[in-house]
């Protein structure tokens, strides 16, 4: 069953809760520019990893996020979604398309 925006309680999405980086103005441009899709980014990625859960019993690893999302903006999403408390470490490892070890990551 995939999830909708309003089935989440997190939060309105505002450009002070964007990510980016301090010293890089065109981070900061592009913060605040992706401010309004930011709740639809977390829906995505929880529906990303939900499937994952059910189709293999396992979450994802930040690399096979990435991968599937098909955007280096999943990484922090997920960051975001761990401090709120929908997504844990399994405490499995596997590796990465470069050969290093990564935390899989699935519901809370």
């Amino acid at each position: 069953m995939k999830m909708e925006r309003d089935d989440y309680p997190l939060r309105e999405a505002s450009f002070e809760q964007a990510p980016y980086q301090q010293h890089s103005p065109t981070s900061h441009e592009a913060a605040r520019l992706l401010a309004p899709k930011l709740s639809a980014m977390e829906c995505e990625i929880l529906n990303l990893i939900t499937e994952s859960q059910a189709a293999s019993g396992s979450g994802l690893t930040d690399d096979e996020l990435i991968a599937t999302y098909g955007s280096q903006s999943a990484r922090p999403r997920r960051i975001f979604l761990t401090k709120l408390g929908k997504l844990r470490d399994t405490g499995t490892v596997r590796k990465t398309r470069a050969g290093r070890n990564a935390v899989v990551w699935a519901l809370a």
